[in-house]
């Protein structure tokens, strides 16, 4: 089977489309400026994904002619009948739509199936694709039209774009009404309690995930006629009686609590987890305030056994140096349990594998170190040393990672960095933040060695050009007087790494 993906380099082609089709048969990636030679080949591989804007496709096809047994599969975000053009062609129409867009895993993706008139259920390579989709984890929505799934996506995408601009309005003319200053939405932010946190969190969000071009065509080319539907429901909005809006809001409580219970205690906690995580991250980001990362003890021995009390100092081996992940999440574990850090010498033995090495050999007295990570997955060197040794394990816990992208003092602004280097788990936990954020960054995955507590002070000691950075932990920023440049960089939210404490068996 061949693909080829007409707009590959986007956002959903390269994270999405690229790796996923790649299971499935060879790939060509066809982009604007690509040679003749290469667009015309691209147009004749078995699968045919555009990847475009709904309104180039028109003149992209325009004056083509396909065989019956190829398969055009658009994944337009708007349809707007779109059937027409491309049955013009001769070739077999699908039509999808994956509503996560390109950087939810698989088997949270969430995809649209479009009927377009034409009876495809006998159609072998087209079963045969959306079996192979289906066996990566995507589920599927079915829409019986065109129309249907405009209709839809106007409620749930348009709709949504439409309300930023509506809540910027009500805002600037709340504050104008109540002589106050027009507040940044950092501020309401910062002032919100967990229901609004939710409202200003998808106003970022909207904004955040989808380009210019998208957002503008959600709006202006939604199904229907999504500006005037809005005029007239602001003009409902203003006639409202104080009975009305008492009546709304009864039918909005009988909706509500028509749900399961379960489901909506499900979405209160994750509403509140999410206050509570984007509370801290927000001050401690816009103040740079130094916050605690959260530990989250999973199995752990008595205090006196994981370290115990003598009048000698216990050994503790590090997985990293001085101001890694590791060395900070001892730190936070010996708080945990009440263990003076005093009664700790460390060692920095910086990979996993020196450090089993060394308490199986009986050299030290603990080891620990990183054994996952909840973004970027196991870590195979942590694995693999575990697999070929003996040892038993005091404690499993977790820590909350926060990833900072650090640099030398001199380095003034991001826009000065054109590298960045580090431990292979770091740049995993980070990737898709710079894709989405700072694409033209070139990303460098170290080897296990390269800690990340060992690449700030590479930095500190000039063994990389300023145009270089790195990333690790805030204390690993302070401990080597280095610049940081942006907290935050990793993708997931609620990124997470499991250590392991040990001892000689």
């Amino acid at each position: 089977m061949t693909h080829s993906i007409i707009g590959a380099r986007g956002d959903m082609g390269k994270n999405l489309l690229v790796p996923l089709l790649k299971k499935h048969g060879s790939v060509l990636e066809v982009n604007r400026g690509d040679s003749e030679d290469k667009r015309n080949n691209g147009w004749k591989a078995d699968y045919i994904w555009l990847s475009v804007p709904r309104d180039a496709i028109p003149d992209l096809l325009d004056g083509k002619q396909f065989s019956k047994d190829q398969i055009i599969v658009d994944i337009c975000s708007i349809k707007r009948n779109l059937s027409r053009d491309i049955q013009k062609t001769g070739a077999t129409h699908l039509s999808l739509h994956q509503l996560h867009g390109p950087f939810v895993p698989l088997n949270g993706q969430k995809w649209v199936h479009i009927n377009t008139g034409i009876d495809l259920s006998s159609n072998a390579p087209v079963q045969n694709l959306l079996n192979f989709l289906k066996e990566q984890g995507i589920s599927f929505l079915d829409a019986k039209s065109e129309d249907e799934h405009d209709f839809m996506i106007g409620l749930t995408l348009s709709m949504p774009e439409i309300a930023t601009i509506f809540l910027d309005t009500l805002i600037d003319q709340y504050a104008k009404d109540s002589g106050h200053k027009t507040p940044s939405m950092a501020k309401l932010m910062e002032w919100a309690v967990p229901a609004s946190n939710v409202f200003f969190s998808y106003y970022i969000h909207s904004i955040n995930s989808s380009a210019d071009w998208l957002r503008s065509d959600l709006i202006l080319g939604a199904h229907g006629d999504l500006l005037e539907s809005a005029r007239k429901a602001s003009s409902r909005l203003a006639n409202l009686t104080t009975e009305n809006i008492k009546h709304h809001l009864s039918q909005q409580r009988a909706f509500v609590e028509s749900l399961p219970i379960a489901e909506r205690k499900r979405v209160r906690q994750w509403i509140e987890r999410w206050f509570v995580d984007s509370t801290q991250k927000i001050f401690m980001f816009h103040h740079n305030k130094s916050i605690k990362p959260k530990i989250n003890l999973q199995e752990c021995a008595d205090s006196n056994s994981v370290f115990p009390i003598s009048d000698k100092k216990i050994t503790v081996g590090i997985h990293g140096i001085a101001g890694s992940f590791t060395h900070e999440s001892v730190i936070r574990l010996a708080e945990e349990l009440n263990i003076p850090a005093e009664n700790l010498e460390f060692r920095y033995l910086v990979e996993a594998d020196r450090v089993i090495a060394e308490v199986v050999n009986g050299k030290i007295d603990r080891g620990v170190f990183a054994m996952a990570n909840s973004g970027s997955g196991a870590y195979i060197s942590s694995m693999r040393a575990m697999s070929e040794n003996n040892f038993d394990i005091l404690a499993i816990y977790g820590m909350e990672i926060l990833q900072c992208l650090i640099a030398d003092p001199s380095v003034k602004s991001i826009d000065e960095i054109t590298k960045v280097f580090g431990h292979p788990q770091a740049v995993s936990q980070c990737k898709r933040t710079f894709e989405e954020k700072y694409p033209n960054i070139n990303l460098v995955y170290g080897k296990d060695s390269d800690d990340t507590a060992l690449c700030v002070k590479k930095i500190a000691n000039k063994e990389l050009p300023k145009t270089t950075a790195t990333l690790a932990s805030q204390i690993a920023a302070n401990l080597y007087k280095m610049r940081i440049l942006e907290y935050g960089m990793h993708h997931d939210p609620f990124n997470t790494t499991t250590f392991l404490v040990i001892k000689k068996k």
